[in-house]
Order: C-alpha cells, then structure tokens, then sequence
C-alpha cells in the first residue's frame, strides 16, 4: 500500500494552502454545524472555494465536477481540518451528495450536484427521532400519498442545520404494514425547508451550539423528490455510512487541537518554568500524539479502500470509533491541563485558548453518539472484521 501523493495532487496541496493562508478566517474555521453554524462569512467562503476550484475534483465532469480521485478530497479536508475549519455546506458535500450521485434520479442528480458543488446549498440530516437514534429502523415519522405528493406527518430531533439549511434529507416510513420488517419499509426525501407544515425548534447543547426539533403537519412532497427506490432508504443509509466516516472523521481536526495544547505548555509557565515540562503533562500529550498516530494510519487505510474501488467493512468504524474516543481523552486531558482555568467559556478574560477545550469538553460526546454510537461501533468491528456471532 502507498499512501503517499502524486507530484499532481501536491500541487493541488500547495495551491489549497496558498488560498486558505489568504482567505480562512478564524471567525469562517468556526462556522461549521460543530460550532456556531454557517453564517454569510462561511457562505461566502464556500463559493470562493467552488469558484477557484477546490470543490468537485473527484465528482463527475457531467454534474459540474472535475472526475479525479478522491484523493484531492482528502486533501481539502485534511488542509482545512489543520486550520479547525471544515466544508462550511459540508453535509451536503461529504454525505448527501455522494448518495444522490449513487442513488438519485438523473433529474435529481442534475438539479442538486452542480449546486452542491458551487458551495450554494446544504442539507440537513433527518434521521433521528425521539424513540429512534442508534436504533434507526425504529422510527415512527410516517408517509402516505396521494396521485402527486406524498404526505409526510412527525417529528425529528437534533437535525443540526435546519434552521440555515435549504433541503432536509428525511428518512421516512413509507409502508406502514405491520408484517414487514422495519427496515424494508423506510425511504429517503429530499424535502424544501420552507415547505408548508414544517415547523423549527431550536435546541440548545450544553456546548452551545444550536441543534433542532422538526415537526411534519401534512408536509407535501413531490414524488419526484423520493431518492432512489421507495422502502430501501435503509439500505441507502447504511451504505453511506463508510464513505460518510471517511469524509467527516478527519485525523487532522484533533491535530489541531492537540498542537494548540502543545503550544499552550510550552508558552505557559506554573512554578517558575514552563508548563511542559511536568512530566505528567508531558505523558498525557505523548499518549494522545501515538493514540493520533494509530488514528492516522486507521484512516489512511480505509481512504486507500475508497480511492481504489475496494470494499470497505469494518474500517471506516475503526476510524470512527478510534477519533471519537481519543477526541473525548484530548478534552479530559486539555481541562486537567488547563487546571480551574479551563471550566471558563469563551469571552471570559482569563480563559485560556479563546475557550476552546471548554467547548471541547461539552461536544466531544456527540461524536460517540452520531454516526453511530460506539457500542455500536464495536459490533460491527466485531462481527464484520472479527468473524464473531451477533450478541
């Protein structure tokens, strides 16, 4: 295996770096779905990134790509990721596009890739239910229709982005008999937010970032916004997942943060000499750089599956389960660090790194719980990379 790239692709690397030295913001790094949500800045660095070609490489010429290798994906995303930057619209580029391209309809294909890869749109996910999270053929939000439209009544929760997202990507029972397996009975929508019957609710995470509420009153929605066959938006989801964790799981976001703790010791004096110097701060920061390292390599793997057509199984969930684990040690490691300091938020005038492993400690559970919790995680690893028998 040869993860190393091409003279090309470098290239593309240093004329990434060049643009995001003259463009990326702190203030645009931080206007992502995570944290404050994207605003008129991170919009409008989205069309910038479209506009000098760093969006698209690897999506069909057809639709407004450039058909390279996934490659020069991985390599925006690890450059922006270095930063603490993603995507700004990086729901509709890291997962829905990629399932609209296997699965939509030509008409969808042509109606929301090329946008997609303008940075104009973002989705919002519509997955999760009050009663339905890990579990997500339990979900009750319920379909009918009529000879144009189908009529979509229920409630989602945490749908991060609804509230600046202009489609919502809604998973949906469309057969409601009681002998069919739950899973063979749900289908994928892509709904207008600002359709009649949809209502909004924010709801606060103790991070502070903005998550929502949706309710669905007699919602219409177009048959020719079902993507690909009605009852196998399942089967649709969970074979996005892998590509989903390799595209959204990117090592060099907890880089970042490690490298501003690193940066944070060496400067930061306790007791007449620099904080780094304590051994037990020094073992802390070395086992998160080697457990980082294992991360990396877990990565690299499963990209190389992606770029050379090969099956992925268990892989992506090894990144995934890997990254938000250590993500969770790196934000326990950085309060202990930090020491009483690091329990203040950002804005308060003794608060160290602008806040950041405050806001750190309260997100980094949500990465153990979205896209599959870790238990469930450590199944599939078990049962597709093990060989072992269902619990």
């Amino acid at each position: 295996m040869d993860f190393s790239y091409t003279a090309e692709e470098e290239g593309f690397r240093a004329k990434l770096v060049t643009f995001l030295e003259e463009h990326l913001t702190e203030e645009i790094a931080r206007q992502n779905w995570e944290d404050l949500g994207v605003g008129p800045e991170g919009r409008e660095f989205s069309r910038k990134l479209s506009a000098n070609g760093f969006l698209g490489m690897s999506w069909p010429r057809e639709y407004g790509g450039q058909g390279l290798s996934p490659s020069y994906e991985f390599i925006l995303l690890d450059e922006l990721g270095k930063r603490g930057a993603h995507v700004p619209l990086d729901i509709g580029y890291t997962m829905i596009g990629h399932t609209i391209l296997r699965r939509g309809s030509e008409e969808m294909k042509r109606e929301f890739l090329p946008r997609i890869i303008a940075g104009e749109i973002e989705f919002g996910l519509g997955y999760t239910e009050p009663n339905a999270g890990s579990d997500l053929a339990a979900m009750e939000m319920r379909v009918t229709e009529d000879e144009n439209d189908f009529i979509i009544n229920g409630q989602k929760t945490f749908n991060t982005e609804c509230h600046y997202a202009g489609y919502h990507w809604l998973a949906a029972k469309t057969d409601l008999s009681s002998d069919i397996p739950a899973h063979r009975s749900i289908s994928l929508f892509v709904v207008d937010m600002d359709s009649p019957g949809i209502t909004v609710r924010p709801l606060w995470a103790m991070s502070g970032e903005r998550t929502n509420e949706i309710f669905y009153d007699d919602v219409r929605v177009p048959k020719n916004r079902l993507v690909g066959e009605k009852n196998k938006g399942f089967y649709y989801m969970m074979e996005a997942l892998g590509s989903e964790r390799n595209h959204v799981f990117i090592p060099s976001h907890v880089r970042y943060i490690l490298d501003k703790l690193i940066q944070y010791v060496k400067e930061t004096t306790f007791n007449g000499k620099p904080l780094g110097q304590e051994s037990l701060v020094q073992h802390k920061l070395a086992q998160a750089a080697m457990d980082l390292e294992v991360v990396t390599v877990l990565a690299e793997y499963s990209r190389w599956l992606e770029m050379n057509e090969m099956n992925m199984t268990w892989q992506p969930e090894a990144t995934k389960l890997m990254q938000a684990e250590l993500l969770q040690r790196l934000a326990n490691a950085g309060m202990e660090i930090l020491g009483p300091f690091s329990q203040l938020q950002e804005g308060s005038p003794w608060v160290p790194l602008k806040g950041m492993i405050e806001r750190l400690h309260c997100h980094a559970f949500v990465a153990t719980i979205g896209a599959g919790t870790s238990e469930i995680n450590r199944n599939v690893i078990a049962q597709r990379g093990l060989g072992l028998p269902r619990a």
